[in-house]
């Protein structure tokens, strides 16, 4: 199962966009007599990034290559580049409703590199003869943010962010089935995995594919690795259903990639197939496929689109007929009792103002002595406060030297803002001692800034300290 949004306005035409390796690819696809019908389609090369801090330049380049194309439909689906979505498999014990919405919502926090208010999550629910199964795939709200600009900038309303992977046909297999994907790009490849009716694991490879003479040659032990790896992750009661390897994209760089996967696929029991359309690029297909699957389906498997709730939606759900009852309870009743309890308050007011005037000259030599123990206060600061911080970090860090700490640097006064760097030797130590850093009562908001590169990974991380702050 995976959860899914509907839409309630019903589109006649919508553009399918899919951007991949610097390229752009859009396709619109109009409702037709039984079936949807591409009427055009565009793909060109981009000279900025979608992430370029110029968003308006962005969508302005996008505008003109649609325009060339004479693409004028303003409502676009949009398939999110794979390398921005972050996975994560976990078993769903037998829990209510509200609970389990908890208890994903911790495992989101423990294996997400940030705090999973950052992110926009979406659930592919899944599950084998005896065991639930979700895999949370997770966006970071700041590339959503600046690609909706950019869709903004480019005069497009967006309607949908999508997984464009799982939009190509037969690539999420029914329930009692499995199936692997491997879709290869000139820049890289994506691996999914679906078992038990939705998505059980979903990498990317970065280095995938590399260039020898000015041909694109697959490098097929890195993604043999990568492909072992997360086969072996997938749970045994999942992996037993595991017996079509589909390649899809470059139709050489699936024959090379056939041929070094023959012997590992043949060894598991898994056939490898190449049924997808490989003499189309699979970013073209991807944009296609997001498009007619929307309108089909009134919205897509997995939305990281996130929510806009329009004004009266919003005074519904804030003035709702629940709430107008109540509400016209506590109006009545405040206007009855408003009446009786005047005159105690003129009463309670007099009473008050008596008693200030009897002690204001001594309230007002407190205020003097008050003023310059603020004055003088931060002199005898005896709370060693940098010390306890640095104190309470070691105690974080583990012993044997898997996380190392390269600077620290302490801002602030009363509530100082850490900020330290280093480098790990796995991102397994790194999230225990993030985990640990947390659970300490002066620590907030524990933000993971920055992480590059892997063996051993750099890394920055910041949080709040609301420590003692001395007498």
């Amino acid at each position: 199962m995976i959860t899914k949004r509907k839409t309630k306005k019903r589109l006649a035409s919508v553009l399918g966009l899919a951007f991949a390796d610097g390229h752009l690819r859009a396709c619109q696809v109009s409702r037709a007599k039984g079936a949807n019908e591409v009427v055009k389609a565009a793909s060109a090369a981009l000279t900025l990034d979608l992430l370029h801090p110029e968003s308006e330049l962005v969508g302005r380049e996008i505008r003109n290559h649609l325009d060339a194309a004479g693409i004028r439909e303003r409502h676009c689906v949009v398939a999110l580049p794979a390398g921005w979505i972050m996975s994560q498999h976990t078993t769903v014990p037998a829990l209510s409703p509200e609970d389990a919405v908890s208890f994903l919502q911790i495992e989101a926090e423990k294996g997400f590199p940030c705090d999973p208010a950052q992110l926009q999550i979406a659930r592919s629910f899944h599950r084998s003869a005896g065991v639930a199964y979700v895999t949370q795939l997770a966006v970071r709200k700041e590339q959503l943010e600046q690609l909706a600009t950019v869709v903004k900038a480019a005069g497009l309303k967006s309607v949908s962010f999508s997984l464009g992977l799982a939009a190509l046909p037969g690539v999420i297999a029914p329930a009692g089935q499995g199936r692997i994907t491997v879709a290869v790009e000139p820049k890289g490849a994506t691996l999914l995995i679906s078992a038990g009716g939705g998505i059980a694991a979903l990498r990317t490879c970065e280095a995938a594919v590399e260039s020898e003479v000015g041909e694109q040659v697959v490098n097929g032990n890195a993604v043999a690795r990568e492909l072992r790896i997360t086969f072996e992750q997938v749970p045994a009661d999942l992996r037993a259903d595991l017996r079509q390897l589909a390649l899809c994209g470059d139709e050489t760089m699936c024959r090379q990639l056939a041929e070094k996967l023959a012997e590992w696929a043949g060894a598991e029991g898994v056939a490898v197939t190449r049924s997808l359309a490989t003499q189309q690029p699979i970013s073209d297909q991807i944009a296609e496929q997001v498009a007619s699957r929307w309108l089909a389906a009134e919205g897509p498997d997995l939305e990281f689109l996130p929510p806009h709730p329009g004004r009266w939606a919003k005074m519904v759900a804030r003035y709702n007929s629940k709430r107008l009852a109540t509400a016209g309870f506590a109006v009545g009743g405040a206007a009855v009792l408003a009446v009786g309890f005047f005159a105690w308050q003129e009463f309670r007011r007099w009473s008050l103002r008596a008693e200030w005037e009897a002690m204001a000259v001594e309230v007002k030599a407190l205020d003097v002595v008050q003023d310059r123990i603020r004055e003088f206060r931060p002199w005898y600061d005896e709370s060693f406060r940098n010390l306890t911080i640095l104190s309470r970090v070691t105690e974080c860090f583990p012993d044997n030297g898997s996380v190392t700490a390269r600077s620290v640097e302490i801002h602030g006064i009363t509530a100082q803002t850490v900020s330290i760097s280093g480098t790990a030797r796995d991102n397994a130590s790194l999230l225990r001692t993030l985990d640990q850093l947390r659970k300490v009562q002066e620590v907030q908001a524990v933000k993971v800034e920055q992480i590059r590169g892997k063996v051993p990974a750099q890394f920055t991380f910041t949080f709040r300290w609301k420590g003692n702050t001395g007498s």
